[in-house]
């Protein structure tokens, strides 16, 4: 699936991209952009590390940060996202308990989850109607999704199971902390992006959506090497389907913003992997 997926993705950049016209929009970038933006998406992993902190506080700061950094550059490119494994490397140092680590990161990515829902929510509202509504909207998806989340576990209570199996599975919370964490570290991710591509007279808004329709690709568990093709894809559907803009135009945007996504999570990755491994040593 993985190597069908990265020809289709490939096949369509060669395609839809417009090669001369991208070059051009790259050397139009100034190299304090970029360093702006490097700084901030340097930021998104400050807040991603925070947040495991608050799930492991006897985990050192400095390894949770380097972890953070080579677990989303493997993640880019090992399919069904084998990257995951280094953040297991790490935690089971300071939580042995397979199932206890296990819980913890998924409702670690259940949040990365809920921010990208809530925040895409925000965006589409207030393009459509205004920026209070999106404000207002957008905020009630976290706590909604989680009573929802827990009125169907009390549904399933009604489907026999083998004893214990309820207890095993979490009950969803309200945990406003480490959701702000995850909504701070997606923000800065996109001011990252936009920084870089603010000079194509893109509006924030509409760009928000396009952004966080790539992101959605990113958590899929089937995508192409380095997500190309697919992450470019999300990024025009959503804007062609919640906003009717054109998808090649869109494409294009997306493989801008997917580029510069890479290459920043490549150069923090490499560096900090020397780092990764002398830490599971």
């Amino acid at each position: 699936m993985t190597a069908i997926a990265t020809l289709l993705g490939v096949l369509l950049i060669l395609y839809l991209i417009p090669l001369e016209e991208i070059e051009r929009a790259v050397e139009r970038i100034p190299p304090r952009a970029l360093l702006i933006a490097l700084f901030l998406y340097a930021l998104s992993y400050l807040f991603r590390s925070i947040r495991w902190k608050y799930y492991y506080p006897k985990a050192p700061f400095g390894g949770l940060f380097f972890t953070t950094a080579v677990n989303t550059f493997l993640n880019n490119l090992l399919p069904a996202r084998l990257g995951e494994l280094s953040v297991f490397a790490l935690l089971r140092r300071y939580d042995p308990d397979l199932k206890t680590t296990l819980g913890k990161f998924l409702k670690v990515r259940l949040l990365d989850g809920f921010a990208l829902l809530s925040f895409f929510t925000f965006a589409v509202v207030s393009v459509k109607v205004n920026l209070t509504a999106g404000l207002l909207i957008g905020a009630l998806v976290y706590p909604a999704v989680v009573l929802a989340l827990k009125y169907i576990l009390h549904l399933g209570k009604r489907i026999p199971l083998p004893k214990g199996w309820y207890e095993k599975i979490p009950t969803p919370r309200w945990e406003p902390v480490p959701f702000l964490l995850s909504v701070g570290a997606l923000l800065s991710k996109l001011l990252a992006v936009y920084i870089v591509l603010e000079l194509l007279g893109l509006d924030f808004l509409r760009f928000t959506v396009g952004f966080l329709g790539g992101e959605i690709s990113t958590i899929m568990p089937v995508h192409s090497v380095a997500g190309l093709g697919s992450y470019e894809t999300s990024f025009s559907l959503a804007l062609k389907l919640f906003l009717g803009e054109g998808f090649k135009e869109g494409f294009a945007v997306g493989f801008l913003s997917h580029a510069f996504l890479l290459l920043a999570s490549a150069l923090l990755g490499l560096l900090s992997l020397p780092i990764f491994i002398r830490l599971l040593r």
